[in-house]
């Protein structure tokens, strides 16, 4: 039983920050920020939507801080740009801070 507990609290703190990065994409029309490229690393779909798109909590690597990192944030995606995934293709991104107290994904540019 307790293990059981310890796997859905788990699984809920994953969640919590799914939450917050889709609250920033939420808000990043009403947030000072700013805009730079970045390289698609990994992707991971949530579970939430935003009209007819899917969520995914991406990582990326960015210049942000003086050199490049790894960074994570939300992205909308429509159903037909899923597929156009591909690791090492650019972003384009908002943050705010240095370091970004938040960030979000404005585009992802697939190659054709």
């Amino acid at each position: 039983m307790l293990v059981f507990i310890f796997i859905c609290l788990k699984g809920l703190k994953g969640q919590k920050e799914d939450v917050t990065e889709i609250k920033y994409w939420l808000s990043r029309d009403k947030w000072q920020g700013e805009v730079t490229t970045a390289t698609l690393r990994e992707w991971k779909q949530t579970y939430t939507t935003h009209n007819f798109d899917y969520f995914f909590i991406v990582t990326f690597d960015a210049n942000l801080e003086g050199g490049v990192k790894q960074y994570k944030a939300a992205a909308a995606l429509k159903v037909s740009e899923i597929p156009q995934l591909k690791k090492g293709m650019p972003i384009v991104i908002k943050y705010q801070g240095v370091p970004p107290q938040k960030i979000a994904v404005l585009s992802m540019q697939a190659e054709h």
